[in-house]
């Protein structure tokens, strides 16, 4: 079989339980999802692992989300000027590792990949201007009215996205975790219902990260 494009092994840069990232091998812009095997996914006893081996179209079902939310976001924002807090999404390609999603990569001014949310926490690195920038990323958020479910600190990115005629200024971006996910998709009710998913979402990264989230603000602060 012939393949679209060949992923060697050195071009894998991170690994989640339903995917594997890796870098595109002729575009340095662009990063290829690819959704992982069965075999390959770690066996979780949560309500999410149970679903996984019990009902295997709901892994499809979440990138199936994802995408149609991605649509749904940039149809209603079709003007050039209109910032996606969420990374640009391409649409799918065949690789010798299987299905892959095409995705906006997110780097830093040497050409590395851009450090999450989470890394920057962990290392005590996060300035007080990249603070800003996820703030600004979340006011965004809930401007353009966006379901995203799983707001961890893995799937906020810091760095440069390609604007056209070169890297743009530093800023914070949702790279994952967008969508109404859920089994019964409250956010999708309405703005009302998704804005308290999003403010319910920003509860739990403050925890996750020691930040405070305030509510009547709708920012973090240290």
């Amino acid at each position: 079989m012939t393949y679209a494009l060949i992923l060697p092994a050195s071009n894998l840069v991170a690994s989640g339980v339903q995917r594997a990232v890796y870098l595109h091998p002729t575009d340095r812009n662009k990063l290829i999802k690819v959704l992982k095997s069965n075999s390959d996914m770690p066996r979780r006893r949560n309500f999410n692992g149970v679903m996984d081996r019990w009902f295997p179209s709901t892994r499809l079902r979440q990138i199936r989300k994802e995408y149609t939310e991605y649509l749904r976001v940039m149809l209603k924002h079709p003007e050039p000027e209109f910032h996606a807090p969420m990374s640009h999404m391409f649409g799918f390609v065949s690789t010798n590792m299987g299905l892959g999603c095409l995705t906006e990569r997110v780097m830093t001014p040497d050409g590395q990949l851009g450090e999450t949310l989470g890394a920057k926490v962990k290392k005590g690195t996060l300035t007080d201007e990249q603070l800003s920038l996820l703030n600004d990323t979340v006011a965004r958020l809930f401007t353009h009215n966006i379901r995203a479910s799983d707001m961890n600190p893995k799937n906020f990115v810091f760095g440069q996205r390609d604007n056209g005629s070169g890297p743009g200024p530093e800023e914070c971006v949702l790279v994952d975790g967008f969508g109404d996910i859920h089994a019964i998709p409250v956010r999708s009710i309405g703005k009302w219902s998704n804005r308290l998913g999003l403010n319910d979402s920003c509860k739990r990264l403050a925890q996750n990260t020691g930040l405070i989230w305030d509510a009547a603000t709708r920012e973090f602060s240290r």
